[in-house]
């Protein structure tokens, strides 16, 4: 079995080496990124954002929306185990060898879409919310889509596997990304993890940025020939979270070069605007709590919106959370109303 993932490896890291010189001839034409803002949606800069092009497995984003959605609403859990049939077991690479008759968790399939972007996790997932069917849940795909105001995206698979009629913009994808924070917050987080070990094999993120830029905490990578490579990235810094998605780039390292700079030039032209979150929201708790210095090392800078909606920052060390927090709302000193104890006191009526 090792023999032939090592087999599949090399013919897949060929078949992209030989997609690398077709697509770098016609990149030019299909190129396109955009930048928003994750909490308004306000758009900071853009490329073609409305070009057709194919979403190859960035896809992938809204089979998680909807996995996401389903384990909201108590379709599914966690731990549930669901089955592999044989059409999971034929998809082409990158997979995690899914065998037909076994079985896989939730939480293993979403890691695995996530990380290793597994075809055949994707499709074990769209067969249990998709009545055992792929196309019907690209169709509950798509129609998710125009509910989000995916205006020119259709999905017709569950993983981004190469089909003509798969197509998208990096607008809809800026939106399905921002979608899958505002919406999911508490599984947004999964896109950040680093490496996922299924079955005594460890499957590093494909996301290269994480980790490596400040603040990048996912989303996801894709590519096809037809497609080129793509990427769509969040990032947190300074109480600001951006969204970014590039597509048709021309290499890995291209892609990932010109994502880069769309997030520090972002970053770089926002600093001194008001911030975009709501009164009494934060965007970073990690922003706060480094301030937090239990070690003498030197802290950064965290901001934030005070109780008042004012744009305040904290740049001392605290030693403790209590401390942190006191400073961040402070308790108020409140007095309890007197109550009159006879004036909703009912008069009783004499029994005749």
């Amino acid at each position: 079995m090792r023999t032939l993932k090592g087999s599949a490896t090399g013919l897949v890291w060929l078949f992209i080496f030989l997609c690398t010189i077709i697509t770098s001839s016609a990149w030019g034409a299909k190129s396109a990124s955009i930048v928003i803002c994750a909490e308004t949606g306000k758009v900071y800069s853009s490329s073609n954002p409305d070009v057709i092009t194919h979403p190859a497995s960035l896809t992938k984003m809204m089979t998680l929306y909807l996995t996401f959605q389903a384990l909201r609403e108590g379709k599914f859990k966690m731990d549930q185990k669901i089955p592999v049939s044989k059409h999971a077991t034929k998809q082409e690479p990158s997979n995690l060898w899914l065998k037909q008759g076994t079985s896989i968790t939730v939480r293993q399939a979403i890691l695995g879409l996530v990380t290793k972007s597994a075809n055949d996790a994707a499709v074990v997932l769209a067969e249990a919310l998709g009545k055992g069917s792929e196309p019907h849940f690209a169709k509950l795909m798509t129609q998710k889509a125009r509910n989000l105001g995916m205006a020119k995206t259709i999905f017709k698979n569950a993983s981004g596997l190469p089909n003509k009629q798969q197509i998208t913009t990096a607008r809809d994808m800026a939106t399905l990304s921002r979608a899958l924070y505002l919406h999911f917050p508490e599984y947004f987080k999964f896109f950040k993890e680093k490496e996922f070990a299924f079955k005594g094999t460890v499957h590093k993120n494909h996301n290269h940025l994480l980790g490596k830029v400040k603040g990048v905490d996912g989303i996801k990578t894709g590519f096809t020939c037809a497609s080129g490579f793509n990427l769509a990235a969040s990032m947190v810094r300074d109480n600001r979270r951006i969204i970014a998605v590039v597509l048709g780039g021309e290499s890995i390292k291209a892609r990932d070069k010109k994502m880069t700079h769309l997030l520090e030039a972002t970053h770089a032209s926002l600093q001194g605007q008001p911030l975009p979150q709501k009164k009494g929201k934060y965007a970073s708790i990690g922003d706060l709590i480094h301030t937090i210095d239990t070690s003498s090392q030197q802290t950064q800078q965290a901001v934030y919106l005070s109780q008042t909606g004012d744009v305040k920052s904290l740049d001392v060390a605290y030693n403790s959370l209590d401390a942190l927090f006191n400073d961040i709302a402070p308790p108020q000193n409140k007095t309890k109303p007197k109550v009159n104890k006879n004036k909703n006191k009912k008069k009783k009526k004499k029994r005749a």
